[in-house]
């Protein structure tokens, strides 16, 4: 074993720095890197937080690679300099690195967001140790012989996929075209015909919604990843014949959130209902699904006497066990991975969409779907819903109870049979809270079924929320 005290002939020859020793330092810092920014990425997720809501962007995998690919060889050729000049070159080194971990973490505390230091010190801590301990060993062994092929067609297979992440995550941060009057995002009128309201609510969230029409009330909401976006066809469709009303929940879409809003169903659920007084909503039918689902029917269940008739599907309204396949879901899309993938590409929320439509939805709709969770700070929103399947599971308690509440109210509901995180027994338990409903399965259409049917919900919806002289009737229970 070679200790600091042995001379080595790194240690005792002053060695000139030709090309080729250059490329063999710089060999081993670039090896080096790999295994730290596996550590560091994995270091960053590992630390306790609020899944998505609670991440900072300052700690991506578009930072994080990079500043890890820089240290790491800085510090390769740093240790090849002081093994010409130094007795104890690993210690030295290592003080280095201790002192720069420290005044990057000094750095974060003063000038970044609160939280930003304690965030980083294990990711901080991981790549000052792992390189004190890797970067001695690997110039020395890349300085005495050549690394074996196993070994260096590893370190470059996942130094390629280090790369491919790395260009992955920064094309996910292209910019998005800002729209007028003050809109975060352009909003083609073509895609999505109705004019954008905010209001302020007591609550001191700024919610963004649209309200076209008039008539009879319906209440749209959306799910997740999702915004008011995703019903513009059935708003298109309907608002000749009823008021059509439309909102994006805090964090989601143009809303905005106040401070100290924990983005919860129950917050969010909160946040309709004040909306709902605010514009005096009365004889309300809600239109929902999947999140929109648990969200209006807590509303529901807690004010019952302002809906008039439901409308949903691919939703639930009761907690979920971990050993499920929703729940399971749940704890990997709501975990680590999960978080990982949203935050630092945009995953779920793109590949969500996608996959979630069965018909090809066009790319400059898909675009326009997926641009609130463009912004490093507005992403992560759609990586802590699907934790929220088991850890709200309080709050689906309380919806559950609240439906018996609303056995009187006549239901809609449709069921796409391609939507795999919604099986018939969640119809079933649907058609046994609604006794007076009518289900229409979808055999052809996903989980955002509005998409792969909207002609004929539109059909439906306008016969079922018709006045009550005006809609045919049927029976109870009545299903197609």
């Amino acid at each position: 074993m070679i200790t600091e005290a042995r001379a080595t002939p790194i240690d005792t020859m002053a060695m000139r720095w030709t090309g080729a020793e250059a490329l063999r330092v710089l060999r081993a810092g670039l090896a080096a890197s790999v295994s730290v920014v596996l550590l560091a990425t994995m270091a960053v997720l590992a630390v306790p937080h609020a899944r998505g809501i609670a991440f900072f962007p300052a700690l991506r995998y578009a930072v994080v690679t990079p500043a890890c690919v820089v240290v790491a060889v800085a510090a390769a050729f740093l240790y090849r300099a002081l093994a010409e000049r130094s007795a104890r070159p690993r210690a030295t080194l290592a003080a280095v690195l201790a002192g720069l971990a420290a005044g990057a973490l000094l750095a974060m505390a003063a000038a970044g967001p609160r939280g930003l230091a304690a965030a980083a010190l294990p990711a901080v801590a991981c790549v000052a140790v792992a390189l004190a301990l890797l970067v001695p060993r690997l110039v020395r062994l890349v300085d005495r012989r050549r690394p074996s092929r196993a070994g260096a067609a590893a370190v470059a297979a996942l130094g390629a996929l280090e790369l491919l992440g790395l260009a992955g995550a920064l094309s996910s941060e292209r910019a998005v075209p800002r729209g007028p009057q003050g809109l975060a995002f352009e909003i083609p009128r073509a895609m999505f015909d109705a004019d954008h309201r905010f209001i302020e609510l007591p609550s001191g969230a700024r919610v963004h919604y649209v309200d076209e029409g008039a008539g009879e009330t319906l209440l749209f909401l959306h799910g997740n990843p999702a915004w008011s976006f995703q019903w513009r066809d059935l708003l298109r469709g309907l608002r000749g014949s009823h008021r059509c009303v439309a909102l994006d929940y805090p964090g989601f879409g143009l809303s905005e959130a106040p401070a100290g809003f924990g983005y919860t169903p129950r917050e969010e659920s909160l946040v309709v209902e004040e909306l709902v007084d605010r514009l005096g909503l009365r004889d309300v039918t809600l239109v929902m699904q999947d999140w929109g689902g648990p969200i209006g029917l807590g509303l529901a269940g807690r004010r019952p006497e302002l809906v008039r008739r439901v409308v949903l599907g691919s939703t639930w309204a009761w907690p979920t066990s971990t050993d499920t396949p929703r729940g399971k879901f749940s704890m990997i899309v709501g975990g680590p991975l999960g978080e990982f993938a949203q935050v630092n590409f945009n995953a779920f929320a793109a590949l969500g969409i996608e996959n979630g439509i069965v018909r090809e939805l066009p790319a400059e709709v898909a675009d326009v779907y997926v641009r609130p969770f463009r912004p490093l700070d507005r992403r992560g929103i759609a990586a802590f819903y699907p934790g929220q399947i088991t850890a709200a599971n309080d709050y689906f308690a309380e919806v559950e109870a609240g439906l018996s509440r609303l056995a009187d109210k006549e239901a809609l509901i449709f069921w796409a049979l391609k939507d795999v995180g919604f099986p018939r027994g969640d119809l079933e338990r649907f058609e046994a809270a609604f006794p007076d409903h009518r289900t229409i399965e979808l055999p052809d259409a996903d989980h955002f079924f509005f998409e792969d049917a909207a002609e004929q919900m539109i059909q439906e919806i306008r016969a079922f929320a018709a006045p009550d002289a005006a809609r045919p009737t049927t029976g109870s229970g009545d299903r197609r």
